[in-house]
């Protein structure tokens, strides 16, 4: 059986340990992330 999965927030706390656990567990895994390039911080 295929298993793809799309996780939004793949770059916070919760959602990197998330695609980590899914990806051990056989998952695709397309990942979803906000990127603002006026932040000052990261």
């Amino acid at each position: 059986m295929y298993k793809e999965v799309l996780v939004t927030g793949a770059d916070g706390f919760i959602g990197s340990h998330l695609v980590e656990l899914l990806l051990a567990q056989g998952y695709q895994v397309k990942a979803l992330a906000h990127y603002n390039s006026f932040n000052t911080w990261g």
